[in-house]
């Protein structure tokens, strides 16, 4: 459900900057930048729920500014997470290196969509 509200806050800036075109962009983007960190973080630690410990806003400012990418930074990721949400110790470094991953599968898999 975090995901859905942080797609449709992008949304809604999206389309005040740049109309139609620029909430899908947008949107599509912050919500794709979430699911990212969410799976990595879900990866590299033993916990299901890991949503309390990620902060969407942080996540959305930083994909409307850099772009997807954006979530692959060590930074960025370390501003996002509230590692004191978890119950296990994260290493940062492995999420980082889960996020690149994550990352370039969900650009791989839209390039193979865009191509069919």
């Amino acid at each position: 459900m975090i995901g859905l509200a942080l797609g449709k806050k992008a949304v809604k800036h999206g389309y005040k900057r740049a109309g139609i075109l620029g909430a899908i962009a947008t949107g599509g983007a912050a919500a794709v930048g979430y699911v990212v960190v969410k799976r990595a973080l879900k990866s590299r630690t033993s916990e299901e729920n890991v949503d309390s410990a990620i902060d969407t806003d942080q996540i959305k400012s930083a994909v409307e500014e850099q772009g997807i990418g954006a979530v692959t930074d060590r930074e960025t990721l370390e501003s996002a997470v509230d590692e004191e949400q978890l119950d296990t110790d994260v290493d940062m470094e492995s999420v980082q290196s889960e996020a690149e991953d994550e990352a370039d599968e969900i650009e791989e898999g839209s390039e193979n969509n865009n191509s069919q």
